[in-house]
């Protein structure tokens, strides 16, 4: 009988968390795992993992201290008979923990996608998550963290957890991302003609440092006045965001598309994917156009650099550095056999050592080390754990 696997998304918007669960949906072995999704409150990514038959629930964990929500998880826990409680975001990481263990679950695994001092939240609030995963670290068996920097960064938080953590890098499916696409009539779809084209994807909220490319663009345009920058997303800051383009001059250079599904045919489009972040934990859209051979600019922090070999898979920035990324920008698009090379070993270096394939064999042989720990059946699997 398949083992019950539960996952308890951090929230139902589609973030980086959220391409793990589906990265990880899509490719559980359904002979040995029977997957089911928690969501903490109602959003896109229920009604996406409902559309690819994913059996999901919906226990509305607002707010931080709600006995009605931790018994509303415990109890379906129990009647789900899930073996495995795989957590994610700092939220669901502490009643899960809690829940799981008053639901007897055997083997409970938390996991850290951005570290906590990046929490786009007051520092009181971040402290008292802080303290509260300190609690409850006894009723977990294994923290996840999806970079070596965010599991430095757990560990300084709290010391104790150093030897329950563990690193699995994300990754992606090479073969959504082939090489061979229709660039220019992508670029005719786009309305961009034949002009150099700069890519940026992600929420647009403070913590992707959208202002600071757009900080960029005055000085670059000088050089290419053709310029195109494409802002894939959406967030609280779009209005400000355009406001702020108006301000510097540069609205005739920016696009702000909303979201988009076709990534793949974005990538093709883009002669640089830009990341002015300022934190990740280990971005799946930056794997995602080192997938497709985009040359990348990025952000130095968190775990950025253990992804981009600086001058080898890409060039990387200080963050808030608008100075530094017009540099980089402008070295990359003035120097395209350069740029190609970069965006060739970053290809290969993402279907080497990045894969989703890679990703969730190195989770399901945590699944089934702490199963084993606990005394229950392993799933009969020949594993090779790269």
């Amino acid at each position: 009988m398949p083992v019950v696997v539960a996952e308890l998304a951090g929230s139902a918007a589609y973030g980086g968390g959220e391409r793990y669960l589906e990265l990880l949906f899509e490719r559980l072995d359904r002979t040995q795992y029977r997957p089911l999704l928690i969501c903490p409150e109602p959003g896109s990514f229920v009604g996406r993992m409902e559309a690819r038959g994913v059996e999901t629930h919906l226990v509305h964990l607002a707010p931080l201290f709600n006995p009605f929500a931790l018994w509303r998880l415990t109890r379906l826990l129990v009647q789900q008979r899930v073996t495995i409680l795989q957590t994610h975001g700092a939220r669901s990481n502490f009643y899960g923990r809690i829940a799981g263990r008053l639901a007897g679950v055997p083997v409970i695994v938390s996991t850290v996608h951005n570290s906590l001092k990046d929490y786009e939240a007051s520092p009181l609030k971040r402290r008292l998550y802080a303290s509260l995963l300190s609690l409850t670290l006894p009723f977990v068996d294994r923290i996840i963290c999806v970079s070596d920097a965010n599991r430095r960064d757990l560990i300084e938080e709290c010391p104790a957890a150093e030897a329950k953590a563990q690193t699995v890098y994300n990754g992606v499916d090479p073969s959504a991302f082939p090489s061979q696409r229709d660039r220019e009539t992508i670029k005719a779809e786009l309305g961009i003609g034949g002009r150099p084209v700069l890519l940026t994807i992600g929420r647009l909220t403070e913590q992707k440092g959208h202002r600071y490319l757009l900080a960029a663009l005055p000085g670059l345009l000088k050089t290419w006045p053709e310029l195109c920058c494409l802002f894939v997303g959406e967030g609280e800051l779009e209005d400000a965001l355009q406001r702020r383009a108006r301000e510097l001059g540069v609205e005739r250079a920016c696009r702000f598309v909303g979201v988009r599904a076709d990534i793949a045919d974005i990538l093709a489009a883009a002669d640089l994917f830009v990341l002015p972040s300022l934190s990740e934990g280990f971005p799946f859209v930056l794997l995602e156009a080192l997938a497709m051979g985009c040359p990348v600019v990025a952000s130095r922090v968190n775990g950025i650099p253990e992804l981009i070999e600086e001058g080898k898979t890409g060039l990387l920035v200080p963050a808030r550095d608008p100075h530094s990324l017009a540099r980089a920008i402008l070295k990359l698009l003035s120097d395209p056999a350069a740029a190609s090379r970069m965006g060739a070993a970053g290809r290969t270096v993402v279907r080497e050592q990045f894969t989703a394939d890679c990703m969730v064999a190195n989770t399901t042989a945590i699944f089934d080390a702490v199963v084993q720990d606990a005394g229950g059946p392993l799933p009969v699997r020949n594993q090779v754990i790269a």
